[in-house]
Formats: structure tokens, sequence, C-alpha cells
């Protein structure tokens, strides 16, 4: 009778945060990251082009890139810690948006209603939630 030999693999482990609010901070500070570079990159198309396209639309497109950047923000933060990806990116959406509500409302003098920021807390900790899922099992 043959001897079955299980060998194991030694694949080389990348070492991974286990402090989760560091990481959860540095997934907000890539999802800004992003959000600064997609803004700017609108403005200068904006700027050059006499598109009015971005003009139109602008709010939507805004929407797109608030919600990409959360969701690379979440994936980020999850692929450093390797697990609980749910809580991390949802936890990396909601400080986003209270990030950016904050700014908006010293930036601009409109009222806020409860609805708006409802949906942006949804959409915020959906785009996290979803991220952070990808990254774990990146």
């Amino acid at each position: 009778m043959a001897k079955v030999s299980r060998r194991t693999r030694n694949y080389p482990q990348t070492p991974r945060i286990t402090n989760i609010p560091l990481a959860i901070f540095k997934g907000v500070a890539v999802s800004i990251g992003v959000s600064l570079v997609c803004a700017l990159l609108l403005s200068l198309i904006s700027l050059i082009s006499e598109n009015r396209f971005i003009d139109t639309y602008i709010e939507y497109i805004m929407v797109a890139v608030t919600t990409t950047s959360i969701f690379v923000g979440s994936i980020y933060a999850a692929r450093q810690v390797a697990a609980k990806g749910l809580i991390i990116g949802g936890a990396v959406g909601i400080i986003y948006v209270l990030f950016s509500v904050g700014i908006g409302l010293e930036l601009g003098q409109e009222q806020i209603s409860w609805l708006m920021l409802s949906n942006k807390f949804a959409a915020g900790s959906l785009a996290g939630a979803l991220g952070g899922f990808i990254g774990v099992n990146l």
C-alpha cells in the first residue's frame, strides 16, 4: 500500500495590521484622496472643455465619485486587516460621510434634511460594506 504524503506549502504570509482603528483611518484617508483626485480631474475637464455635460450632471457624477471612493477606501482597509470586512467597510463609509457632510456644512450655507442625511449614510455604509467584503476576499 502506498503511503500518502501530505506536504504543506509554505506560502509567504503578508503582515497584516491588527489595529483595526488604524486600518479604518487609512481607509478613510484613501477615500478622501481618491475623492480629491477625481474632483480635481473633473474641475480640470470642466475648465478646459466647453462641455455642458459635466455642468448638467455634476450632482450625479459626484455621487458616483463619492461611492467609488468609499468603495476603494473600504477595499484598502479590509485588505490591511484581512478580517471583519463588512464592519470595517461600513465604518469607513460612515466616517467618510460624517467628514464630507461636516465639510459641506462648513463651506455651504444650506440646510440639510434628515432624509438626505439618512440616504447618504445608507449609501456610504452599503458601499463601504461591499468594498470591505470584496477587500477581505481578494
